[in-house]
């Protein structure tokens, strides 16, 4: 029962039509057309529901987004499904509390599984993984390989994770770190690599050691890419 703030409100082709205030109220006009409209914040779940045209006064309750680690897909759905049921209870709730000023919701919602984006997700990451893993019985001691990598509010640096665009080339990258394949092990496939070049920068901080040409560190393949040409 907290007021969410700063909820962007768009309309169903997403554009922005309003935002909730300090209070959580706002004050939209929907083109005669628009009957759906989508609720998003920093730390919420999307919300779309249905406006019929006699619904003047929308309350909406929305959910904080949740982390589901270690859960299969179809489970996270059930868990939300589960938490998508207590609308009607909370929208009463919140009446009785004074918050809501009427007993149920006028707007129309349904729930929405996002196991079918998740499995998605899930088979491209398997992909990528073994492409990294291919990448990796093929690279020697010895090989020249790039290291792509971005920087942190503090000016460490972080690994760049998989790409959407799959064995990517430099262009793909704004900043990479060249560097020699010196070790190999086969655990988390790990590079030993000796820096050779580090465009843009004379030293990175990095897992709390820091990095320059002709220093060694070691880098996991196995979530993260590496451009091998």
């Amino acid at each position: 029962m907290e007021t969410a703030i700063g909820i962007t409100i768009c309309d169903k082709d997403t554009t922005e039509i309003g935002q909730s205030d300090l209070k959580g109220y706002f004050q939209i006009k929907l083109p005669n057309e628009a009957d759906t409209l989508i609720f998003a914040g920093v730390g919420y779940e999307w919300s779309t529901i249905t406006v019929p045209k006699e619904c003047k006064n929308l309350e909406i309750i929305l959910f904080l987004a949740a982390t589901y680690d270690f859960m299969s897909n179809r489970k996270v759905d059930r868990l939300r499904k589960k938490e998508f049921e207590k609308i009607s209870d909370l929208h009463y709730q919140a009446f009785q509390n004074g918050l809501f000023t009427s007993e149920k919701p006028c707007a129309y919602r349904q729930f929405k599984p996002i196991e079918p984006e998740l499995d998605k997700i899930a088979k491209r990451l398997s992909e990528q993984a073994k492409e990294n893993k291919n990448d990796f019985k093929n690279l020697g001691i010895g090989d020249s390989v790039k290291i792509p990598f971005g920087i942190d509010d503090s000016g460490k640096m972080i690994r760049t994770k998989y790409s959407s665009c799959g064995n990517c080339t430099e262009e793909d990258y704004e900043y990479l770190i060249e560097g020699i394949i010196i070790n190999k092990k086969r655990r988390k496939l790990t590079l030993e690599i000796k820096i050779t070049e580090m465009p843009f920068y004379n030293s990175l901080e990095y897992n709390e050691q820091i990095l320059s040409v002709n220093s060694n560190f070691k880098y996991e393949m196995k979530y993260f890419e590496v451009v091998t040409e």
